[in-house]
């Protein structure tokens, strides 16, 4: 679900990141079909990848698949109903912060040998729930209300809008580069 990049921080996985620009592109117009090709190539996304990634949110029944000469691919649901929880879930299986959030069976990795004496299994999993909620809170249509800079749809979800992200002096985020 996330991969690490610089300053040892955690990010969305290229995968995830297609899907959201495909799903961006189709909320611009939710009412229009539009091609694979159209979307990979207006996104500058190779066409088999953004090929993979529609049937990937076709699937999760985020996206709507139509056949024909005059087919493609449209949103399945309203802007303001498709969480960035969902997306993740689609792109990447379900969300998991750490590995004892789902032990056992349902765990793709597994029972975590830690687990019987581990310090921080409580902590960490009242952060999964934090983050959850707060990625369930964000909606397509704010983030696509960001990205042109004025809202267009009335967001349903509020975690972008409430969330205070505290500000770095410019000594420290160079502190963090090294």
């Amino acid at each position: 679900m996330f991969r690490e990049v610089g300053w040892d921080m955690l990010a969305l996985t290229k995968k995830t990141d297609y899907g959201l620009i495909a799903l961006s592109y189709l909320a611009r117009d939710s009412e229009s079909v539009v091609s694979a090709r159209t979307i990979a190539e207006a996104c500058g996304v190779p066409l088999p990848i953004m090929t993979n990634i529609l049937k990937s949110l076709t699937h999760a029944l985020l996206v709507r698949s139509e056949r024909g000469p005059n087919g493609g691919y449209s949103l399945a649901k309203e802007p303001g109903a498709i969480t960035l929880y969902e997306l993740i879930s689609a792109m990447e299986g379900p969300f998991q912060f750490v590995q004892c959030i789902k032990s056992g069976k349902e765990s793709p990795k597994g029972p975590c040998g830690l687990q019987p004496s581990c310090p921080i299994r409580s902590p960490a999993q009242r952060i999964h729930k934090y983050f959850r909620r707060f990625l369930e809170g964000v909606t397509l249509a704010e983030l696509v209300a960001d990205d042109r800079g004025a809202a267009w749809a009335e967001p349903t979800g509020t975690a972008l809008n409430d969330l205070e992200v505290p500000e770095l002096e410019e000594e420290t985020v160079r502190e963090q580069a090294t």
